[in-house]
């Protein structure tokens, strides 16, 4: 491996002053040329005396060496972060897609400047380059190669379905000449994707364009928290249909879950499921524990509302139904800094909270508005710390909902509720549902710290 040394014995300021370098070069050599450029210019961009530069490199070609060692350095510290733990291979080639992409993206400039230059190195330096490259590649054929072996992938020539997919990312900077203005970041990584994992020709399981309807879930980990409510087992179950892989924390015990109008016995079975007591609430060390047991998790939901099914005609009923709204909002302020150290572990990750319900507030009105007015103070304050991260946090606030089967409180309340609703009538678990698919998918990649009302209009 070919190595540029340096006068420098501290090994940290080497690095630091060669990023700088990196930084300043890639700058200079995509405005003026490569060969326009001096290193004093370089220098001086830098931020470094021209004496000291030459104490951390010799030449242009090290700085140009630099930039690609730069480059790929970014590129599978993104890969191995994405994919750490992720045992599926089509899920780890998904991600694989999408942290390729998102380098291209990002450092389009290098990028383009790389593949315009490389003629400027020496044998030694381009065939050290040449290794890395072929290492990058490498790793998306052991994964295809993976796929083929476990039946998730069709038999193809790994080796050159490799190259195509790497090629495909590439395409978004040696072609954006051609791109630009026709397509965006988003509809390029989906058409990739697509490609990719679709084909051209749609099968029987595909819809319009030859892409399957829920895809973007499949593989992903998610942990659903306090899941008792009606919603919270309905998106248990939802999950459950689009194969992701699914823990749920309940403080119910499983007879009662698996009375929910659509349980399937088998689909639980797929999920791995973490009980509290029943009075006690999710603690710090639970959620710890249930991370150390399951494992990395692409996606948090928290669901903040009750389990109120009745009109509640008793004060005591109506008071223990306003605490149980208290605590679980105030289980999520607790949990807020464990759910942060955990999702920034990588560069990407959902973190969802649903609101109590608009029937709630029959039980304790004053509590509801306060809860709900927190929720979207919490989920703005964790959405605001987690953007550098590149972890989504958003929240749902459901309205009037009917229930799979009509409710107790449905049967009672309904017509007092569709008053209140501008566009007249209840909503169906399956709008929370799509909610719930959207923004814990990536066509909301760019949305964070937001409140989706899925209420009819009621604010």
């Amino acid at each position: 491996m070919y190595v540029i040394p340096t006068k420098v014995k501290s090994k940290a300021l080497v690095e630091k002053r060669r990023e700088q370098i990196v930084l300043a070069a890639i700058n200079l050599f995509s405005r003026k040329g490569f060969h326009k450029t001096s290193l004093r210019e370089m220098a001086e961009e830098a931020g470094i005396s021209h004496g000291n530069f030459y104490d951390y490199i010799r030449t242009k070609q090290d700085i140009f060496f630099l930039i690609h060692e730069f480059i790929n350095n970014l590129a599978l510290n993104e890969v191995n972060r994405s994919t750490e733990n992720i045992e599926d291979p089509a899920e780890k080639l998904r991600r694989m897609v999408r942290a390729e992409f998102k380098l291209m993206h990002d450092w389009s400039d290098a990028i383009l400047l790389l593949y315009r230059e490389t003629h400027v190195l020496d044998k030694p330096l381009l065939q050290s380059l040449l290794k890395r490259e072929s290492a990058r590649v490498r790793k998306i054929e052991e994964v295809l190669q993976m796929g083929v072996e476990r039946g998730r992938f069709r038999d193809v020539n790994t080796r050159v379905a490799a190259d195509l997919i790497k090629s495909m990312t590439e395409t978004w900077v040696v072609k954006r000449w051609h791109l630009r203005g026709h397509v965006d970041r988003l509809e390029m990584e989906r058409t990739i994707l697509d490609l990719t994992f679709n084909g051209l020709v749609p099968g029987k399981n595909s819809h319009k364009g030859g892409q399957k309807e829920f895809d973007e879930l499949e593989g992903k980990s998610v942990l659903v928290l306090n899941s008792d409510s009606l919603l919270g087992k309905a998106i248990s179950f939802f999950l459950l249909s689009n194969k992701v892989r699914l823990a749920i924390q309940t403080s119910e015990g499983l007879r009662e879950y698996k009375e929910y109008p659509m349980a399937s016995p088998e689909k639980l079975q797929e999920a791995k499921i973490y009980r509290s007591e029943r009075k006690s609430l999710l603690t710090k060390r639970l959620f710890r524990e249930i991370i150390e047991d399951f494992g990395h998790v692409d996606v948090v939901i928290h669901d903040l509302g009750s389990s109120i099914k009745e009109m509640l005609t008793h004060k005591d009923k109506r008071q223990r139904s306003g605490r149980k709204l208290q605590d679980n909002y105030h289980c999520a302020q607790d949990l807020a800094g464990a759910v942060e150290k955990e999702m920034r572990k990588r560069r990407s990750g959902k973190v969802l909270y649903l609101a109590p319900w608009a029937w709630d507030k029959y039980a304790d009105p004053l509590r509801y508005r306060a809860i709900r007015a927190g929720t979207e103070a919490l989920t703005k304050g964790l959405a605001e710390k987690l953007a550098d991260a590149c972890v989504n946090v958003n929240s749902i606030m459901p309205g009037f909902i009917g229930g799979v089967r009509p409710l107790a409180m449905e049967e009672s309340l309904s017509s007092r509720a569709t008053l209140e609703i501008p566009m007249g009538y209840l909503g169906e678990i399956s709008d929370v549902l799509n909610a719930v698919w959207y923004l814990i998918s990536d066509r909301s990649k760019y949305v964070t710290g937001q409140v989706l009302r899925v209420s009819g209009g009621i604010e």
